[in-house]
């Protein structure tokens, strides 16, 4: 299969997935509502795999309801005091998820993507952004390049951290926004190696500098992508492990 028709194949589908989790979320929002971002960012990546993410891990559906035979309850019985604290633990239930996640690892599949969207973000915007100021670093407009992107993917990453901790801990502004920073470094820096391990395969062994205008460019983004989730997935097990994340 000619490589531009293949590469454009796998943009598409990203797209697709991405708009087919979106749906979703409109119709059923995320409890934390980062998490309605998080979702369609990491599918234009990782495609039929974020969607079976979010809908066997991410999609948070409410409790069922319990039968009840109204015929056999006694309405006479019931005080006001007992019928308002069983609506209220009702309520709490219908606020919890259907199911927790079954093992660590659905867990930290949730949380490496919570940083990863940060980072595909930021690898969106940053070679978009570097083509207006471009500038070398070791004498290579790439290194550059990805120092931008892994500026860019720090100030997003901690943005969506934040967004994930200020609700929790009940503050906001910058020193929380650094708090998040702070919590995020390792994880969202441990991404970026793996996005950069693979983009300089592609650049200086396989098939030199693509153009951002090209679907190339952006398929070896996807891969580059995946490379970021299997370098952050043990670091942010490593940091929820130490209680240093709270973990999703």
């Amino acid at each position: 299969m000619n490589f531009t028709l293949l590469s454009t194949f796998f943009i598409l589908l990203g797209i697709f997935c991405a708009l087919l989790i979106t749906i979703d979320i409109l119709r059923h929002p995320q409890q934390m509502a980062v998490m309605n971002f998080v979702w369609p960012i990491n599918a234009l990546w990782a495609g039929p795999l974020c969607v079976w993410a979010y809908f066997t891990l991410g999609k948070h559906r409410k409790m069922d309801m319990p039968d009840m035979n109204m015929k056999s309850m006694d309405m006479k019985s019931m005080n006001m005091e007992s019928m308002d604290m069983g609506k209220m633990k009702m309520d709490m239930d219908m606020d919890k998820p259907k199911k927790e996640y079954s093992s660590y690892w659905q867990g930290i599949i949730v949380d490496t993507l919570h940083c990863g969207a940060g980072c595909t973000l930021a690898d969106l915007i940053g070679p978009v952004l570097f083509t207006f100021i471009p500038f070398t670093l070791f004498n290579q407009l790439t290194f550059g390049e990805w120092l931008l992107d892994f500026f860019i993917a720090l100030i997003i990453g901690a943005t969506f951290q934040y967004a994930a901790i200020a609700p929790t801990l009940k503050e906001k502004g910058i020193k929380t926004w650094l708090k998040a920073l702070k919590i995020d470094f390792l994880s969202l820096t441990a991404w970026q190696v793996g996005m950069y391990g693979w983009m300089a395969i592609v650049i200086f062994v396989l098939f030199g500098k693509f153009s951002i205008q090209t679907p190339e460019f952006w398929f070896m983004m996807q891969i580059a992508m995946c490379f970021g989730f299997i370098t952050a997935y043990p670091m942010n097990w490593f940091l929820v492990k130490m209680g240093i994340k709270s973990g999703m």
